[in-house]
């Protein structure tokens, strides 16, 4: 297989790669756009797919087209014909896969690298195949799955969104009544409303209370476990950490927000919350592949910190919701038993395939991690615990546990079985 780096330093990877892409830091962007004016120009797109799968692709080509070889290496220092190359193979070599992780995030603009390279492999077709796809390895252990439980401010868990119905699904899964929902919110509209994202929030803090779709300004910021290096108006951010009454940051070790605290010139209501890492906790993790794995504690907490489950706990007590937030799930001394959070995570997600993991299948994965082919990632369907499942039961995993989906290792395969 050809392996392509591409990396302003020469690293240890880069030492066994085929081809070897330097590049200026922080021109992912131009570099990407390069390469698909390249494969526009020989045809190398995979027009099938583009047909069948792809909206807005013309619009790409419009852009694309300002990037020529001789624009692209003047903005990224590579040549035009080692980008013609590199295009080449990843177009024609199918399957391709974009590996990335911090490298390209970091940025400025890291959101829109990332979309840059999600079109690269549209429009070659290498998505929803084995061996294709936009293959993040993430910063931190279970970011995928705090996506996945509605950590985006424009969906509730599961990615179903914040319409009457959404709101009335979920209701019924935590068996509060709607109208006990809805009484939390200024008015049903503002129910529905996306939140701002984390890379405005300041705005809720600073602008005038007319220009901001709620009652009043933030004053208070709870923060568990997010950086906030990802925010691109650092100078804004600090102007708005200033504004607030109230800052808890909740982290294994005092964060970017802390120290940008400080220096903003925050020294009043600004508390640090010691949370245990991931290998002093236990419960359900998700990895970029949709494929969920049981995690056991490995140490004890070092000192008295809580874990994110106990901090919740608390912090739900104190504010008089715990009743109502752990109805369905069992807590033990100050801690909400990890696995009935798994098992209300199944009741709920049933149209996004979320409901076949229970925590028993997931640790029979774990125990018996070597019965699973390192290519297909499947066990041999004799086996009597894990029999034909794919490793770790990446959703949707149709149906109640008993059911035995394995798992949908590729989510555009139309050409096979639901049951595969």
């Amino acid at each position: 297989a050809n392996l392509i780096v591409i990396d302003p330093r020469f690293t240890r990877t880069a030492a066994h790669a085929t081809e070897y892409v330097r590049f200026r830091s922080g021109t992912d962007i131009a570099l990407l756009w390069g390469m698909l004016w390249h494969i526009f120009e020989n045809g190398w797109e995979d027009k099938e797919f583009i047909a069948q799968r792809v909206y807005g692709m013309d619009e790409v080509r419009k852009e694309v087209a300002k990037y020529t070889p001789e624009e692209v290496e003047q903005i990224t220092g590579v040549p035009g014909d080692q980008v013609k190359r590199v295009a080449e193979l990843f177009a024609t070599q199918k399957p391709s896969t974009m590996i990335w992780c911090m490298g390209q995030t970091h940025h400025t603009v890291g959101t829109a690298n990332t979309r840059a390279s999600c079109i690269l492999c549209l429009a070659t077709g290498n998505v929803g195949k084995p061996g294709t796809g936009a293959n993040i390895f993430r910063g931190h252990d279970n970011v995928q799955g705090a996506t996945d439980i509605g950590l985006d401010v424009v969906t509730l868990p599961f990615y179903y969104g914040l319409t009457e119905s959404a709101w009335k699904h979920w209701s019924r899964v935590w068996e509060i009544p709607y109208e006990d929902l809805l009484s939390q919110f200024d008015s049903k509209d503002a129910m529905e409303t996306p939140g701002i994202p984390l890379t405005r929030w300041f705005d809720s803090v600073s602008l005038p209370k007319d220009k901001i779709a709620q009652r009043d300004s933030m004053r208070a910021m709870f923060i568990q476990g997010h950086a906030s290096n990802s925010i691109t108006r650092i100078p804004d951010s600090m102007k708005g950490l200033t504004g607030l009454e109230l800052l808890v940051v909740a982290d294994p070790h005092p964060t970017t927000w802390a120290s940008l605290a400080v220096e903003a010139g925050r020294k009043d209501n600004t508390y640090l919350l010691p949370v245990c890492t991931q290998f002093e906790t236990s419960g359900s993790r998700v990895a970029s592949n949709r494929a969920i794995q049981w995690g056991e504690q490995i140490v004890k907490p070092s000192f008295e910190q809580k874990d994110d489950y106990q901090v919740i706990y608390l912090l739900s007590k104190k504010l008089g919701l715990a009743d109502k937030m752990f109805k369905k799930i069992a807590v033990e001394g100050d801690r909400p038993v990890p696995e009935d959070v798994l098992r209300e995570m199944n009741r709920g997600s049933w149209s996004t395939g979320y409901c076949g993991q229970s925590p028993e299948r997931l640790k029979a994965h774990m125990k018996n991690q070597h019965k699973f082919d390192l290519v297909t990632m499947r066990a041999p369907k004799d086996d009597p615990e894990v029999g034909g499942d794919y490793y770790g039961l990446p959703w949707p995993c149709w149906g109640k546990p008993e059911i035995r989906h394995p798992g949908t290792a590729n989510l555009y395969s139309t050409g096979l079985h639901v049951m595969d």
